[in-house]
């Protein structure tokens, strides 16, 4: 027989520790599973940040444990995970966004619905491969939206100027919250203060088209800006 130490990582919790410290131990690790996950959401400031995607983790695992309590007699074990793919996917359509011409939010989405996911997988008793699955997409979300910003769609280098009313500084919190979405791409800000009516943000990008038509888009959906002004266009290397 292999060691505890193998055994935890390649067999199921339920067959290395007694009752109920099993069942201790599996809720907490979902919580380790579903902070993993939202912190990056979190750091990114997206509306299903660490701790909504803590206790989604939390709640898939708990539903999943409650179904193993049902028994022939009594139930379907398995009607249980199905609904929690059925209700996570309620919970995803709500932080999906749409604007005027465009949709937001779907990476947040799907990140709730995998989440939920690593949840159930970690109920099963297999606790070290959720762990491991966790790791895995926090590093898929920050490499590949790196590799996509400086590789894929082409580069373009961009100047923008954006007029806006500063409705007390909060148009100003609104507009930082876009670029906060784009972390990883060169963008330099500039502000200054025109009147008291009017404020300007210059702007000098670096990003992909596609990025770049979103991160545009979302400064014109906020109702306080008044004029965008492309400065300056030109291809850049990719």
């Amino acid at each position: 027989m292999p060691p505890l130490f193998i055994r935890i990582f390649v067999d199921t919790w339920y067959n290395l520790l007694p009752a109920p410290w099993v069942q201790i131990a599996v809720m907490l690790m979902s919580v380790l599973c579903g902070g993993i996950v939202g912190g990056e959401r979190q750091r990114r400031e997206k509306p299903a940040g660490l701790r909504t995607l803590m206790m989604v983790c939390l709640g898939s695992a708990l539903f999943t444990t409650t179904g193993f309590a049902f028994t022939s007699s009594t139930g379907d074990s398995g009607r249980v995970a199905a609904q929690i793919v059925t209700g996570i996917g309620f919970l995803g359509a709500g932080v999906i966004l749409h604007g005027r011409g465009s949709i937001s939010g779907t990476t947040t989405a799907a990140t709730i619905w995998v989440t939920a996911a690593i949840g159930m997988l970690v109920a099963t008793g297999y606790a070290c491969a959720a762990l491991g699955v966790s790791i895995l997409i926090r590093v898929m979300l920050l490499a590949v939206r790196k590799f996509e910003v400086h590789r894929y769609g082409g580069m373009k280098a961009v100047g923008v100027e954006v007029d806006f009313a500063p409705d007390g500084g909060k148009t100003r919190v609104r507009i930082e919250r876009v670029l906060v979405g784009f972390e990883g791409a060169a963008i330099t800000t500039q502000w200054a203060s025109s009147s008291e009516e009017c404020e300007r943000l210059s702007l000098q990008l670096h990003l992909p088209q596609h990025h770049l038509h979103e991160l545009l888009g979302e400064i014109a959906d906020i109702s306080e800006v008044i004029r965008i002004e492309r400065t300056s266009y030109a291809d850049a290397s990719p």
